[in-house]
């Protein structure tokens, strides 16, 4: 059997070591000539908070609101992730075949990813894990975790600090 890889989804949060994941995930689409996805998922507000602000300022302002500032964030959250990207490539042995593509979603992470997955079809999730202490990982869980567990498809969990920065010769 060779391992064949088209599509690479990287799901990154905006934590310190994310970017490495990206780096990971590039350093793959080198070698595969495949096409890196990099999604971002913007979380949502509790509806309890949502309720509230809206009996204070009004359901249709409220509206208004999220609709105006959903975009300026996620067009905010694309331009840095294609920083990152930029300067990620710039760590890269190889130049990368297929500028990678930016996706920024708004929902909960764990099914969004996984939609993301099935939408391009992708042959491998890379995902970076925190360092989270037991009682916080013991109620809260793990996204890494739950994709892990839930996916059908190949994923590649990235640990903190897996890669050290040495930019290329």
């Amino acid at each position: 059997m060779e391992v064949r890889m088209k599509n690479i989804l990287v799901a990154r949060d905006l934590g310190k070591d994310s970017a490495r994941v990206i780096r990971y995930a590039l350093e793959l689409g080198c070698k595969f000539h495949a096409q890196i996805y990099v999604l971002h998922v913007m979380p949502t507000v509790d509806a309890s908070v949502m309720n509230m602000v809206s009996l204070a300022m009004g359901a249709d302002k409220l509206a208004k609101f999220n609709k105006e500032n959903e975009a300026e964030l996620a067009a905010q959250t694309r331009k840095q992730l294609h920083e990152l990207i930029l300067e990620e490539a710039e760590y890269l042995e190889e130049e990368v075949a297929h500028p990678p593509k930016v996706e920024v979603h708004h929902g909960e992470p764990v099914p969004m990813i996984l939609t993301m997955a099935d939408s391009i079809d992708a042959d491998l999730i890379v995902i970076g894990s925190h360092s989270k202490g037991r009682l916080e990982y013991a109620f809260l869980g793990s996204v890494a975790e739950k994709i892990l567990r839930k996916s059908h498809r190949p994923v590649m969990i990235v640990p903190p600090n897996a890669l050290k920065p040495t930019k290329k010769k």
